[in-house]
């Protein structure tokens, strides 16, 4: 039976909390990857910061596709890690059973396990691809076994779903808030603090709600070509696009070479 720790990424790159959290960014970009373990001076695990934490946490879009500009930096410099990880996370144990993983990561719709000793020290990481790879290496003999790249794609438009129905549940409060504002300035029984309120939500989530139609609509397109069977497929090269990409940026129709323009350069020059 797989065991946890015939899988998991040994040694993994990790930060400590007091560093900033726009470094540990750089990190992801450097790495490809979308979680860092957070450890204390003696490698014992304390949290773990994800790409979802601190596009939440930062003033600007976080992508794994682009390091941030040097404005965007100085927005970030006040943020440290410890302020943003998820702390106490779920782990395993090397001797933990790929289904009791896989099991956790699904139950609790997390990416990854920080994989500790009995001494709670950092050891390695098992992450939701190391799970889908088992999957499919585990049984190379069946016709027809789905390829890790498709496995990777339902993922994707699994979490895609989730983020649309969320970004949904965000844009209904923002109108029912829209709507309270509104009865309530022809209610003389709403006081001027209450009306002050609403109106200061309002105003704070409108911005954010621009941008949340915009990701909604980047979302509707990425699902409706996941339903065609064209997700992940560059549109001018027929290449795969990174899954990376499309975390990113949902609604990508090019490889980042082609939107780049070296492939037309390329061709240009022929």
């Amino acid at each position: 039976m797989l065991k946890v720790g015939d899988l998991m990424t040994l040694d993994p790159v990790s930060v400590e909390p007091d560093v900033a959290a726009v470094a540990a960014l750089d990190l992801m970009i450097d790495q490809g990857i979308r979680h860092l373990p957070v450890v204390d001076r003696r490698d014992r695990l304390r949290g773990v910061v994800s790409l979802d934490d601190l596009r939440a946490a930062f003033p600007f879009s976080a992508s794994l596709t682009r390091p941030p500009s040097v404005s965007e930096r100085e927005s970030a410099l006040g943020c440290a890690v410890g302020e943003v990880m998820t702390h106490g996370p779920l782990t395993a144990r090397a001797d933990t059973t790929l289904s009791e993983a896989a099991d956790l990561l699904a139950r609790f719709h997390i990416g990854c396990l920080p994989v500790v000793d009995g001494a709670g020290q950092l050891i390695g990481i098992f992450s939701e691809t190391d799970a889908l790879r088992a999957l499919v290496d585990g049984e190379p003999a069946k016709r027809g076994a789905p390829s890790m790249r498709i496995l990777e794609l339902e993922l994707l438009a699994s979490e895609l779903r989730a983020e649309r129905e969320r970004i949904g549940k965000q844009l209904e409060d923002l109108r029912a808030a829209e709507g309270e504002f509104s009865e309530g300035q022809r209610d003389p029984a709403m006081d001027r603090a209450e009306r002050a309120r609403l109106l200061t939500e309002i105003a704070v989530d409108e911005p954010l709600a621009a941008l949340a139609a915009s990701r909604l609509g980047a979302l509707d397109h990425a699902l409706s070509r996941a339903q065609r069977g064209r997700l992940g497929v560059c549109e001018d090269c027929g290449r795969e696009i990174p899954i990376a990409r499309l975390r990113a940026l949902p609604g990508a129709t090019q490889c980042i070479r082609c939107a780049s323009g070296d492939r037309r350069e390329a061709e240009a020059a022929r």
